[in-house]
């Protein structure tokens, strides 16, 4: 093989990656440097898959529940919305619905619901409350007949069963009397109940739109689904300027943000949080590379100093040293993608045969691999490996033959 070969730095390379008889120390530390890698990088996998799944999972059980995004119509037409919203592939359905804070009451217990008056017809294909019934349907919901749908929590709290009455009592529409103002209230009937393993069951009742008006004495809003409720607050600042240049209004648009937005925040800095936390495990193992490099450069003095004398050139024996180091973190890379993917794909039964529930028994831990994120795990500890190769490569690049063979 030729001196000017490019393919020699990555021969002779590999040939010290693997020949290291003379050097267990070497090998021992490479070792690990190999295991942190993998371990670092099979951990990022897995707990970001993780997060991705806890982080859906909300997304779909709230976000799916409460209005992810509503223009507040005022007394004006709804239809006037449809050419701001026709043709935009991010909007899944449009709906009116009227909203209020309430209190519903049962003797002398009480609870604190977001009270939602719906059109039973348009809302089921849409809402996530449908298909998370325990009994009845949101079609029970006739106009006229002031019926209410609860969350399960709720309804244990106050011990309700279908059929049972409930009083529901709100301020937005609420009458002055001789004695003052009144809270505008109703009796409602209990006619299902819907669980949907959040908040959202403890703090939600839904009712017909109907029968909503009549108790805030309020027109509807539209309050439209998206396909991803992330969306919402780019596309409410887009329906702003379309309704002003459009439609020549002012409309007042809000989302999900107002009630859920820390929440959610939260999540996504817990998320960014524990991938430094475990980035550093992989910064640890490239450490690792740094410092069985240098013992290596340290011992193949000599060799180095030969090479260069046979006309081996600087670049030449970065790129050995680059090489050898290179393939132990991409050895490492490998081992922790195909164990990080393996136990993400089946992390519940691995945690159930040992015996570890970290969610309510019966609730299946949610992972949610996304590959964009696998390739930037993967890509950074390559790239973070990279770098910590270049300081002992650079360093066996400045041997100089003529000290080191003097007394050879």
């Amino acid at each position: 093989m030729s001196l000017a070969s490019p393919s020699l730095s990555l021969f002779v390379g590999l040939r010290y990656w693997r020949a290291r008889k003379d050097t267990r120390f070497v090998s021992f530390i490479t070792l690990f440097s190999v295991l942190g890698i993998a371990l670092g990088v099979a951990a990022l996998i897995i707990v970001s898959s993780v997060m991705n799944g806890l982080e859906g999972r909300l997304k779909g059980k709230i976000l799916g529940a409460v209005p992810q995004l509503v223009i507040e119509a005022g007394e004006g037409d709804l239809n006037r919305f449809e050419p701001l919203l026709s043709g935009d592939p991010r909007i899944r359905g449009a709906v009116p619905m009227l909203t209020s804070e309430a209190m519903v009451q049962r003797g002398n217990e009480l609870g604190g619901v977001q009270l939602l008056g719906v059109d039973p017809e348009r809302e089921a294909p849409l809402s996530a409350v449908s298909s998370h019934m325990i009994y009845g349907s949101l079609t029970d919901l006739s106009p006229g007949q002031f019926n209410i749908i609860l969350g399960s929590q709720l309804a244990r709290q106050l011990s309700l069963l279908p059929g049972d009455k409930v009083r529901v009592m709100t301020a937005q529409g609420a009458r002055y009397t001789p004695m003052g103002r009144v809270p505008a209230q109703r009796q409602f009937t209990v006619v299902g109940v819907f669980e949907l393993g959040s908040d959202i069951d403890k703090g939600l009742a839904l009712v017909n739109l109907e029968d909503a008006g009549r108790l805030l004495r309020q027109s509807p809003d539209l309050r439209l689904y998206l396909n991803d409720a992330f969306d919402a607050p780019m596309l409410s600042e887009e329906l702003a300027l379309k309704a002003q240049s459009q439609l020549g209004e002012t409309v007042a648009i809000t989302d999900w943000r107002e009630q859920y937005g820390q929440l959610f925040s939260a999540v996504k800095m817990e998320k960014r949080m524990m991938s430094l936390l475990l980035g550093l495990i992989i910064a640890v193992a490239a450490f690792n590379i740094v410092s069985a490099l240098v013992m290596m450069v340290t011992d193949k003095t000599a060799d180095v100093a030969i090479l260069k004398t046979l006309g081996l050139s600087r670049r030449q024996v970065m790129g050995i040293f680059s090489v050898q180091g290179m393939s132990s973190a991409v050895l490492g890379t490998l081992v922790g993608l195909s164990v990080g993917l393996l136990l993400a794909n089946h992390l519940q039964p691995v945690l159930s045969l040992l015996g570890i529930w970290l969610l309510p028994p019966g609730q299946p831990l949610p992972v949610i691999i996304d590959p964009t994120q696998v390739a930037s795990v993967v890509g950074g500890a390559v790239l973070l490996s990279f770098l910590a190769t270049l300081y002992p490569a650079w360093r066996a690049s400045q041997v100089n033959p003529a000290e080191i063979l003097r007394y050879e």
